[in-house]
C-alpha cells in the first residue's frame, strides 16, 4: 500500500495533502464529480504527461515513478512537478 507523505513544496496543509492523496488513492470509488475533478485536474497540471500523472496519481499497479516515466517518454521529475502543481491547483 501506498504511504502518505507531507509533500514540502506544495502550498497545502499536511492534512489536505493527505486528503487529496487518499482521495486519488480510493479514485474508483469516488462519485463521478470528483472523478471528473481528478481528471481535469491531470489534464490541467500534467499537459502532454496527463495519462502519466493519472497513473502516478493512482498508484494503480503500484509502479516506480521511474517505470511510469520510461513508459511515457517524460523524466521522473517531470512526474513530481507535475504533481506538486496538480495538488496546488486542487
Amino acid at each position: 500500500m501506498a504511504s502518505f507523505r507531507k509533500m514540502r513544496g506544495c502550498k497545502k496543509p499536511e492534512k489536505v495533502q493527505g486528503l487529496i492523496f487518499y482521495t486519488c488513492l480510493d479514485y474508483r470509488n469516488q462519485p463521478k464529480h470528483i472523478q471528473q475533478k481528478i481528471d481535469r485536474l491531470c489534464l490541467a497540471a500534467g499537459g502532454q504527461y496527463a495519462a502519466a500523472l493519472k497513473e502516478f496519481l493512482l498508484h494503480a499497479d503500484r509502479r516506480s515513478p521511474d517505470g511510469i516515466a520510461m513508459e511515457y517518454y517524460c523524466s521522473a521529475n517531470t512526474l513530481y512537478a507535475a504533481r506538486r502543481r496538480f495538488y496546488n491547483m486542487w
